[in-house]
């Protein structure tokens, strides 16, 4: 015969408590008398459901924020009115504005790198050459 313990909280506080409420109900005839510590346990119980359902409501909180925030940043570049594409117009805007002096968008807050950006061709013949590597290394080993 097995008796599990659950491994889901809701579910091993409500035991908790249950094994809580039989103790004190029995008082010096409960057998559980004898384990160290017995006494904390309505205590233990009682704070563990009691940040167990605040820790319920602040997810509920967690994801309802979450959902405003990513709701004002929107999913793409190309929706009118998110964050996105505010952003990305504004960095098209000062990019123009500042054409030569693409430094100058530093202050709005932006990160310019100074590297030029790489073309298809440099790109696939730096995946080819890691590919290469990889390889060589694997024969190796």
């Amino acid at each position: 015969m097995r008796i599990p313990i659950p491994q889901n909280p809701d579910d091993f506080i409500t035991l908790a408590l249950a094994i809580s409420v039989q103790h004190a109900k029995l008082g010096a005839a409960s057998p559980l008398k004898g384990i160290q510590g017995i006494d904390q346990l309505a205590t233990l119980a009682a704070t563990a459901s009691t940040q167990n359902g605040l820790a319920s409501q602040l997810y509920e909180q967690a994801e309802t924020a979450t959902e405003a925030r990513d709701k004002a940043i929107g999913d793409s570049v190309e929706t009118p009115g998110c964050l996105r594409f505010l952003v990305s117009a504004s960095r098209d805007v000062l990019t123009g504005v500042n054409k030569g002096a693409a430094h100058q968008l530093g202050d709005w807050g932006f990160t310019v790198n100074a590297t030029q950006q790489s073309t298809t061709e440099q790109k696939a013949a730096a995946k080819a050459a890691r590919a290469a590597m990889k390889a060589a290394k694997n024969k190796s080993a």
